[in-house]
């Protein structure tokens, strides 16, 4: 079982993104999460991030913890952009960790949030999914 659902919270063209993720990708996409400095929605979540709850209520319930925090995005975009006004703008910021790699594409204050399996190429996600916010 996997959740897919239609874009409804930020302006960018999310549903397009995701497609172009996924269609990049062999079952390395595994979330994909619309959000704002209020919100968020889920856009795709495959069964390798259903398996890890309960339920699907118990995803969501996990992400309102995680939306909890999602003001630092924000804050760390602004930071960055400040101290290192010669670099540009803060486009994205990815984590890297033992089992997921965590990428977050930033556009003003609104975001999309997905994660890949380790050994990914995130640069090239990135790209692909400002090329179609972008356009």
């Amino acid at each position: 079982m996997t959740v897919s659902d239609s874009s409804s919270l930020v302006a960018f063209d999310a549903d397009a993104a995701v497609a172009a993720l996924r269609e990049m990708t062999d079952n390395s996409i595994h979330l994909c999460v619309e959000y704002d400095t209020e919100e968020f929605n889920t856009l795709y979540a495959d069964e390798t991030t259903l398996a890890l709850y309960g339920s699907e209520r118990d995803m969501i319930d996990h992400f309102e913890e995680v939306l909890s925090y999602v003001h630092v995005d924000f804050m760390e975009k602004d930071l960055f952009e400040d101290v290192f006004r010669a670099a540009g703008e803060v486009r994205a910021f990815v984590t890297y960790m033992d089992n997921v790699t965590l990428v977050r594409v930033l556009v003003g204050q609104e975001g999309l949030f997905f994660t890949v399996s380790p050994g990914t190429d995130v640069t090239e996600l990135v790209e692909a999914a400002e090329d179609v916010i972008e356009s």
